[in-house]
């Protein structure tokens, strides 16, 4: 199963509403659909790395790709519910954000998840059914609330350690053995905020790159 795959955009592909990537991983081609939105902010040249969800069928095999784990890890559960497949995940997760999309389920708010092209009363209904009060993971995670999303926007450290605890948990790490490891990133949150805000997206992915070959250094020490 292909879980994450990093290499170069070589070729960008459309077919009626689906968009995607060709990415080249050590001189293999992989066809790739990813969301239009992420589409639109990538260059063909550049080194890209997405999480990956992959469907096998009898006929193909296909991959679904997302730059934040969390946009992976819920399309899984919507296309878990029986009769909702993958294209009305892509839809409902182009036209929300991840904390949108919790809090509309949470909330029951089937006006919100039926303005997406193609979700009807009865998918929103069921999408509600289904997965209410079983989305624990993304509100403990990203602390969602809609309330107070602008004040988390403001603290864009905090989405930054947040994406750095999904990695690691995704990698298999304990809760009380992230938070050991990062303790050192959390001291100077302040500080930590004001020059996350001033970084560019590239060079956040660095930053963040540095500090999890760093966590990983002190997991590995910790360990032996």
């Amino acid at each position: 199963m292909i879980s994450w795959l990093k290499g170069q955009i070589i070729q960008n592909w459309h077919i009626s509403s689906k968009r995607g990537v060709v990415l080249n991983v050590g001189g293999v081609g992989y066809e790739v659909q990813l969301l239009s939105k992420q589409i639109d902010k990538i260059e063909n040249s550049d080194f890209k790395e997405f999480w990956i969800h992959q469907i096998n069928r009898e006929d193909c095999t296909n991959l679904y790709g997302f730059r934040e784990i969390n946009q992976r890890d819920l399309f899984r559960k919507i296309i878990s519910i029986n009769g909702i497949g993958p294209q009305i995940a892509m839809v409902l997760l182009q036209d929300l954000e991840v904390y949108q999309l919790v809090n509309a389920i949470e909330e029951q708010d089937l006006s919100l998840l039926t303005n997406s092209q193609g979700i009807g009363k009865r998918i929103a209904e069921r999408l509600v059914v289904e997965l209410k009060n079983k989305l624990q993971e993304f509100t403990d995670n990203t602390k969602i609330n809609v309330d107070n999303q602008k004040s988390s926007n403001l603290n864009s450290f905090g989405t930054y350690i947040e994406e750095i605890r999904s990695i690691l948990n995704s990698l298999g790490y304990m809760d009380n053995e992230i938070k050991d490891s990062i303790k050192y990133l959390t001291i100077n949150e302040k500080e930590n905020t004001l020059l996350i805000n001033t970084l560019s997206t590239e060079a956040k992915k660095e930053l963040m790159d540095k500090h999890l070959k760093e966590i990983l250094i002190r997991l590995s020490q910790k360990s032996t």
